[in-house]
């Protein structure tokens, strides 16, 4: 049975703008599903022209040995200890693996339009998932449709999703973590099954790209005492049902961590082989890249661990697009005025400025513009989308609250 609304003079003006809104509701969301559809098939056409990228070669033949590691049910075990010197043995890379495991089943030659395709979809992927944590948020498909336009007109990232294996599946893998982290505090303290295990799968996905997955663990600790505090305030330590309700976050904190690591190692010869100690070794390599190579900034050639501390804020700010600064201009201008979204907030935000700020603190050495922190960028875009999202709720609230004063005289 379909709502009817009617205005009337002492109906609050949230709950008008909240009607109007609601009567586009569904067309907003055919439009965002009727983006993914293009996207879907434009992405994957689009990557088909794309080069071979600088570290391609090598992931490739990683790739090979991790099957082989694999067929032989663990008698070659080339694959982990491949390159070490290059670190390349500390990567999971399930994604490469994965295409070559295509390629590879169905006789297919172009290992290279395989991986570009197959990547492409990863790029697809962060456009669905940053349009999911934006509805998620707000509760309304247009934001969705904002982060969806803004990721795919953003050149580098549209760019990586072509050739960059490495990078744009960490990006979504540690997207689609984020994904998870809010539905379970959405559901909190019934979390469904579903919800756990994707929180499992992002995890271990994540871990399954690259060691730095492991981040998503100590983000889901932090996360979840951060929304504790929201909910229990700090008195909570000191009664019986806050005690229990954090425990409950601890509990289903340190399941899912401990699955997702599981589910990240078991595609991981390396780490399969000594899970531990090859885990800290891998994490402590990845940490400090020991290879520097020169890079062009500011009209000159810079060694990669001699850039200044700005290198990377800088490149990614002078590199995406306008409207993305608007949109995060607008984000931390206006959010204030959505209370009851601030711990989602805080989630979008950390994830985009804690990687920034920790390659500025460390200053660490990186290389290939800001490919590595490429996973950054997507809940940078997600902030965007909300951010156009609070002008047009402002905008909306501004003029019914004009046509209610008008009424009134």
């Amino acid at each position: 049975m379909k709502k009817h609304y009617q205005t009337t003079q002492d109906e609050p003006v949230q709950n008008v703008a909240f009607s109007l809104e609601n009567k586009e509701a569904k067309w907003w969301k055919w439009v965002f599903f009727g983006l993914l559809a293009i996207t879907f098939i434009a992405l994957p056409l689009m990557s088909l022209d794309a080069g071979m990228s600088g570290d391609e070669q090598f992931q490739m033949d990683q790739a090979k040995n991790v099957y082989n590691y694999y067929s032989t049910f663990g008698k070659d075990t080339t694959a982990a200890h491949f390159r070490e010197e290059w670190n390349l043995a500390h990567y999971a890379q399930s994604v490469d693996n994965l295409a070559y495991a295509i390629a590879k089943i169905g006789n297919i030659e172009d290992q290279l339009l395989v991986r570009h395709v197959t990547n492409s979809f990863c790029g697809w992927l962060l456009i669905l998932l940053g349009g999911l944590i934006a509805f998620l948020i707000t509760g309304k498909w247009r934001t969705a449709i904002f982060v969806a336009l803004l990721m795919f007109f953003s050149p580098r990232l549209l760019g990586h999703s072509f050739n960059n294996l490495k990078d744009t599946s960490f990006a979504t893998a540690m997207l689609f973590g984020v994904y998870s982290f809010i539905r379970f505090y959405k559901e909190f303290p019934k979390p469904s099954w579903k919800t756990l295990l994707l929180m499992a799968l992002g995890i271990g996905f994540a871990l399954g790209v690259r060691i730095g997955g492991l981040l998503l663990i100590p983000y889901l600790g932090l996360f979840g005492l951060v929304y504790f505090i929201k909910e229990n305030s700090f008195k909570g330590f000191t009664h019986k049902n806050g005690l229990l309700f954090f425990w409950k976050l601890v509990k289903w904190g340190v399941v899912v961590s401990i699955v997702g690591f599981a589910l990240g190692i078991l595609v991981w010869p390396y780490g399969l082989t000594a899970p531990i100690e090859h885990t800290i070794h891998a994490f402590k390599g990845q940490s400090a890249f020991a290879t520097a190579i020169r890079q062009l900034f500011e009209n000159s050639i810079q060694w990669s661990n001699m850039l200044p501390w700005y290198y990377t804020p800088k490149y990614i700010l002078t590199t995406i697009p306008i409207a993305v600064i608007i949109g995060l201009l607008c984000f931390f201008i206006l959010l204030w005025k959505d209370k009851k979204n601030y711990f989602y907030y805080f989630i979008i935000s950390f994830a985009f400025f804690f990687p920034v700020f920790w390659i500025v603190y460390t200053n660490a050495n990186v290389y290939g513009g800001w490919r590595h922190s490429l996973f950054a960028y997507p809940p940078m875009v997600v902030a965007a989308g909300l951010g156009f999202n609070l002008v047009v709720e402002w905008v909306t609230q501004k003029i019914v609250g004009k046509s209610d004063n008008l009424e009134k005289i």
